[in-house]
């Protein structure tokens, strides 16, 4: 079996999708992120959340 398809506990294939989507997350939820402009989160949101599609797929 190839490891791109191994779906054990140690390893799933979306675990680095899961990982930048708790990052994405870790950073919204910042007291500091409060402070920055809608525009401002939404360019890091359009950012990583790219990111994070290049992960899934």
């Amino acid at each position: 079996m190839k490891l791109a398809y191994s779906n054990s506990l140690e390893y799933s294939f979306f675990s680095e999708a899961k990982l930048q989507f708790e990052r994405i997350i870790s950073h919204l939820e910042d007291k500091q992120v409060k402070q920055e402009s809608h525009g401002e989160v939404e360019a890091y949101i359009d950012t990583e959340g790219t990111e994070l599609l290049g992960c899934l797929l």
